[in-house]
């Protein structure tokens, strides 16, 4: 066997240019949908609705397009992202099925690998097929502690925590090398500089949970990139020929310092997977506060580098009542995100949580930028230091994990219903914020 190939394949963020995302072409628009995970019927009658044409408009996922749904609509929708090659980002439920490739090319290069694989293929349908009750755990349980010496070789090689011929898995073998080039190419997150705007599954975090918000020296947005220590926030770009050009060049600098300065965010594992935040620790579960919440209140407090929005003092003394309205020296950024079907579609001020539950026979929901859309004047939001937090719970539920959560209908109630409550005034063809100045219109499809 060959040395253990680099299963992952991680591509950490890719930026998009203004024709890649065209907010302000009044003959394109930018669609953008939450999971999908092979639902394909529902997703080409939301595209229909829209009249959605791939030579103009752009189409983004929030990555998990496949997994859960049926097995060929979930090929189906491979197939029309790849053929289109549509932009978006990998789900975790993607980049199970990216990974499950990598290993079955793996053990295929052995002959006798291939013939094993086969053989347990075989068996698991001959199983199946004879007694419908037997399910998949049983027969892998039975499978790997009967197996004899040779074939325990093989059940060793499979990683701790991977299910071997489950959906990712069958959807990894039936897909074709263009597909598997495609789930390789999306990144973990995009990031859209003339919109300050990032895309990505999960979550993305605006500061480092360990330390304070306004810690200078940890915190990306607690000091402007290439500004001396105790100079004021107004001073950037002074004395440039370009001062325009140099203010975006700084903030677009410290968006991206969100991604490349804060430690969790370098984990593919926290943007594939990220929920909920609690004592300095990232869970998958919604346990502590959600992120989004988090992202929201710390956009909020960002006052721009124009204002005396000065931070007194090293970073390492105690937050009070008087710091924790801290202004900080940055301007906003919004972010896109799936991986909530229990939150369902989620619009904050600097967020959108576009997944709407549509495998759980909910909605499939997406927003629609630019071409007639326009603009709204800036002024007519006041986005700096709100009272508000940008959320209205904070989620505390130590019991639900994703697929746990999303599958267990009695555990999913209750939040389900809370979130129907906060979110009941979005309705299709409303609008709302996108960013500092765009607007976007809400569009949804029932499932399934």
């Amino acid at each position: 066997m060959p040395k253990v190939p680099d299963f992952g394949r991680y591509q950490m963020l890719r930026t998009l240019s203004e024709d890649e995302f065209p907010l302000n072409d009044p003959d394109r628009r930018v669609i953008m949908v939450g999971d999908i995970h092979g639902m394909y019927r529902p997703l080409t009658r939301l595209l229909t609705k829209l009249d959605y044409d791939p030579n103009s408009d752009v189409l983004v996922h929030t990555g998990d397009f496949i997994v859960k749904g049926l097995h060929h609509h979930s090929m189906a929708t491979l197939d029309f992202m790849a053929l289109h090659n549509v932009t978006g980002v990998r789900g975790n439920h993607d980049q199970e099925v990216l990974e499950w490739r990598g290993w079955i090319d793996w053990i295929n290069s052995s002959n006798e690998g291939t013939e094993w694989l086969k053989r347990m293929e075989r068996n698991w349908k001959h199983i199946h097929n004879s007694k419908k009750s037997y399910d998949l755990d049983q027969f892998l349980n039975y499978q790997r502690h009967s197996a004899s010496g040779s074939d325990k070789r093989w059940w060793k090689l499979i990683p701790a925590g991977w299910k071997f011929l489950s959906d990712p898995y069958r959807i990894a073998r039936d897909m074709t090398k263009e597909h598997y080039e495609y789930l390789v190419s999306l990144p973990l997150a995009l990031y859209i500089p003339s919109a300050h705007t990032f895309v990505v599954h999960a979550g993305i975090l605006p500061s480092d949970p360990r330390y304070p918000y306004y810690d200078r020296k940890r915190q990306p947005l607690a000091h402007v990139p290439g500004l001396s220590r105790g100079a004021s926030p107004n001073s950037v770009c002074t004395g440039s020929k370009d001062r325009l050009g140099c203010m975006k060049r700084v903030r677009e600098a410290q968006d991206l310092a969100i991604l490349s300065s804060i430690p969790q965010n370098k984990h593919p594992w926290v943007l594939l997977n990220m929920r909920g935040v609690k004592r300095g620790k990232v869970f998958r579960k919604y346990k502590g506060t959600y992120w989004a919440k988090s992202w929201n209140k710390e956009m909020r407090l960002c006052a721009g580098y124009e204002e005396e929005a000065s931070l007194e003092g090293d970073g390492d003394e105690v937050e009070d009542e008087r710091s924790k309205r801290r202004p900080l020296p940055c301007y906003p950024s919004s972010i896109v995100y799936g991986h909530s079907a229990a939150r369902g579609f989620s619009p904050k001020r600097w967020s959108v949580g576009l997944d709407a539950g549509c495998v759980y026979g909910r909605k499939l929901t997406a927003i629609v930028l630019g071409g007639d859309m326009g603009v709204v004047n800036e002024n007519d939001d006041e986005w700096t230091i709100e009272n508000g937090d940008g959320d209205d719970v904070d989620d505390e539920s130590d019991d639900e994990d994703d697929d746990e959560a999303d599958e267990t209908e009695d555990e999913e109630d209750e939040e389900v219903d809370s979130n129907k409550r906060r979110s009941k005034k979005h309705k299709e063809g409303d609008t709302i914020r996108f960013g500092v100045n765009h607007q976007a219109k809400i569009a949804t499809v029932k499932c399934p």
